[in-house]
């Protein structure tokens, strides 16, 4: 029995989609088809149209707000998804944005087709394919920040012209005070105390704040947000996107995924080396000579930003009660991504005091949790031969 769309595009909703597509076209436009994509919760609707319009073809993508209110999936949200589909067009790695009616909640875009996201192909048998999946994402993303670096003034021009929030419930800022209630939650916990990095960590959020240079940055390239087409990787959903650091989406390619819950899968090592290649391949094609000049740390600084993301989270992973396959979770990610950001210190030869305070956080994690570390993080299963 089909499930019913949490977030169901109404027949008013439809009305003014076709009336916004007949005006592209400059001629009727009429809905032959209806079809929810995406899991129950996911706003996205496929509409199938009765003609072909032009650089578009015969089906579009509707995007519609979660909630009018506050809170997630909230106006500022599906702003910024606008705004960046509008930034991202010349990247060819993201769908056009065709119409956007914000008072009404909807967003049309082109349909890249239907493709496997990549979760399907991590979670499928074929590790071929997903490895090539994982390479072409280092690419999109790749191609995303080269084809946006240094344009913070016209993104910032599209969200002006919204006069509405456009900032609300960012991801991956930080600020001191999330650093002083993270300070506060290792005392409570008696975990190792943080004020020993609080200086590299207060410099690292000021270089996050205005990176040099800056790109436009999806914040949330997990593998259900990213489809593998014919023609390389898609990303799609970007409600967090924003102007920012990107060794942000950097670190999805190598942790990977630093706050994807479900499953938890981690990559071969050689495939990761190979996805941070991809990506620097890509960089290196379009010209972008100073996201090269000092890219393991803009890796390293991104690898932190999304790691001290997890950690402020501290008191939920500490607390009791938590499903096992929860906590185990919850846990096993954050000590092993402290041995990931750990590595890529190392190598350049950054934020060394962050680095030592994260390592006693996860050795002291471990002696508290076993399951923090038992059983092992598993390779998605893809990769998985046992």
């Amino acid at each position: 029995m089909p499930t019913v769309p949490v977030h169901p595009l109404t027949d008013d909703g439809r009305d003014l989609i076709i009336a916004a597509l007949s005006r592209i076209a400059g001629r009727p436009i009429a809905v032959i088809d209806q079809q929810h994509v995406g899991h129950d919760h996911a706003p996205v609707t496929r509409l199938r149209l009765d003609q072909d319009l032009a650089g578009v073809g015969d089906s579009v993508m509707i995007k519609t707000r979660r909630t009018d209110g506050a809170g997630h999936g909230g106006p500022p949200f599906l702003r910024r998804e606008a705004a960046g589909l509008l930034t991202a067009a010349d990247s060819g790695v993201t769908p056009r944005l065709l119409h956007f009616d914000d008072r009404a909640g909807l967003a049309i875009q082109t349909d890249v087709g239907t493709w496997p996201t990549l979760q399907e192909l991590l979670l499928g048998s074929d590790p071929d394919a997903a490895a090539a999946g994982m390479i072409a994402t280092g690419e999109a993303l790749g191609r995303l920040h080269a084809t946006t670096i240094d344009r913070e003034d016209e993104h910032r021009r599209t969200l002006q012209g919204f006069a509405a929030d456009t900032d609300s419930d960012a991801g991956y800022v930080h600020t001191g005070e999330h650093w002083q209630q993270l300070e506060a939650a290792c005392r409570d916990l008696d975990l190792p105390a943080a004020e020993p990095a609080r200086a590299e960590a207060l410099a690292l959020f000021a270089r996050a704040a205005d990176p040099q240079p800056g790109t436009l940055i999806h914040v949330d390239p997990n593998p259900t947000n990213v489809l593998i087409t014919a023609d390389g990787a898609r990303l799609v959903d970007f409600e967090g996107c924003r102007f920012g650091h990107p060794g942000i989406d950097a670190a999805f390619l190598i942790y990977p995924f630093p706050h994807h819950s479900h499953p938890w899968g981690l990559l071969p090592g050689p495939l990761v080396d190979e996805v941070e290649d991809s990506y620097r391949r890509t960089l290196a094609a379009a010209g972008t000579d100073r996201m090269l000049a000092d890219d393991t740390g803009m890796l390293t600084d991104g690898a932190a930003i999304t790691l001290i993301g997890r950690v402020r989270r501290l008191r939920l992973i500490a607390a009791s009660g938590q499903q096992p396959l929860e906590s185990w979770r919850r846990r096993g990610q954050v000590v092993q991504q402290v041995a990931t950001f750990a590595r890529l210190a190392e190598r350049s030869r950054t934020l060394p005091e962050l680095t030592e305070w994260l390592t006693r956080l996860a050795a002291a994690m471990v002696r508290r949790w076993p399951d923090a570390t038992d059983p092992p993080a598993p390779l998605y299963p893809a990769f998985d031969s046992r």
